[in-house]
């Protein structure tokens, strides 16, 4: 790890100590009503303090974009927001209660880092928990005002370095309400994923293509289940954003739809299912990389720890339902395809399945880079196979809660 991602820090609820990085961490911070913790929101091992770095050790890093996502509609049930810089910056993070007219805040304080011209000063949002995103002065700190009763998770990721802060909005009595699926085509736009140039086949493409042939035949099965994609047409989207849709509309259940590809000769493909959690595989551990846009040593790094702190009844859910897709997608594939492989049901450190609030699985529905089923993909009868298949899974999931 590159010494400049060992000086990011965060700061935990006592905000008397700084723990600088050598490959963490992840808080989970509660901004009201969070005197006794939940495991939900358990905060890690304390780790060893380490000398501050001189200032002349290191170059200033920037914030060059806060992005907001998940609170378009006015009942959405969180937010989230993405700081993203150029360079690691030294942070910490405090909780600010109500005062007077300020509500509660999550603040951020920076060191040794520069507005980037184009970031604005304040970004209202009044929706999912989150009133408004503001720079403040003169200890240069980024500002979330909350809502009353929202609470906020904080972590971040690197390659690039982001802070993310989670906000869910205060907890509703809702009518009972249709289930909701969000399916979430992998890549699209500039990332357009793995490729089989002899087939003229783009992940990004076939992915599209399985969510909505599994869209249209969930709703057929379960007519009561409203099923949203996360894009419909062949568009950039951040990883960030995709999980943070799911959050906001308060889905059941979040399903991300990719194809595998190996660099390396293929023996056999398959299907995979996979969820969040640490793992060591090397194959995994580069599968990881590759759909992350980033490179292995990132996902071994401090990504590892963030998978421990998902939530408990999240992650039984998601095994559940990463065991329905894998079994009925591989068994619908089978019907064309006879000698499909199960890959079986794997964990792995994927950023969009991150932050999740609801059970999620991330599929590898099959092998572009494996002859025979990269043949059976140009065939529509093959798509529909597997697209029964995963909708299948999904509704026995829901079926079965």
């Amino acid at each position: 790890m590159g010494s400049s991602r060992k000086h990011a820090c965060i700061q935990g609820r006592t905000n008397t100590s700084r723990l600088y990085l050598f490959g963490l961490l992840l808080v989970a911070a509660s901004c009201q009503g969070d005197s006794s913790p939940s495991p939900d929101r358990a905060l890690p091992e304390p780790l060893p303090e380490l000398p501050e770095p001189s200032k002349a050790d290191r170059d200033k890093a920037q914030l060059v974009r806060i992005d907001v996502y998940g609170a378009a509609t006015d009942d959405a049930a969180g937010a989230r927001v993405v700081l993203l810089f150029e360079g690691a910056p030294l942070f910490r993070q405090k909780q600010l209660p109500a005062n007077g007219m300020l509500p509660a805040r999550i603040a951020i304080e920076l060191e040794d880092v520069e507005w980037g011209a184009g970031v604005p000063v304040s970004q209202f949002v009044e929706r999912g928990g989150l009133r408004r995103v503001r720079l403040a002065t003169p200890n240069p700190r980024v500002v979330l005002d909350l809502q009353p009763g929202a609470t906020g998770r904080l972590f971040y990721l690197t390659d690039p370095y982001r802070i993310v802060v989670d906000v869910s909005a205060v907890s509703r009595l809702r009518q009972k309400r249709r289930p909701l699926v969000v399916l979430d085509p992998g890549h699209g736009g500039r990332e357009p994923g793995a490729a089989n140039e002899r087939h003229g086949l783009v992940e990004s493409q076939v992915a599209l293509d399985l969510a909505e042939l599994t869209a249209s035949r969930l709703s057929a099965i379960m007519p009561r289940v409203r099923v949203m994609l996360t894009r419909s047409t062949d568009v950039d989207l951040s990883l960030e954003e995709r999980c943070a849709l799911a959050n906001a509309m308060e889905a059941d259940a979040f399903v991300s739809i990719h194809l595998n590809a190996s660099s390396e000769p293929v023996r056999k493909g398959g299907v995979t299912t996979f969820v969040l959690d640490t793992t060591n595989n090397r194959q995994a551990l580069r599968l990881a990389a590759r759909e992350n846009g980033t490179r292995v040593a990132e996902v071994t790094g401090i990504q590892s720890l963030l998978a421990k702190h998902h939530r408990r009844t999240q992650a039984k859910g998601s095994r559940t339902l990463a065991g329905k897709i894998q079994r009925h997608t591989l068994k619908r594939g089978r019907s064309v395809l006879p000698k499909l492989s199960d890959r079986g049901v794997r964990q792995a450190m994927f950023y969009v399945l991150v932050g999740a609030r609801m059970p999620s699985v991330l599929l590898e529905a099959s092998f572009l880079t494996y002859e025979p089923e990269a043949r059976a993909l140009t065939h529509r009868n093959y798509r529909r196979a597997l697209a029964d298949g995963i909708a299948s899974g999904i509704a026995s999931y829901l079926l079965g809660r």
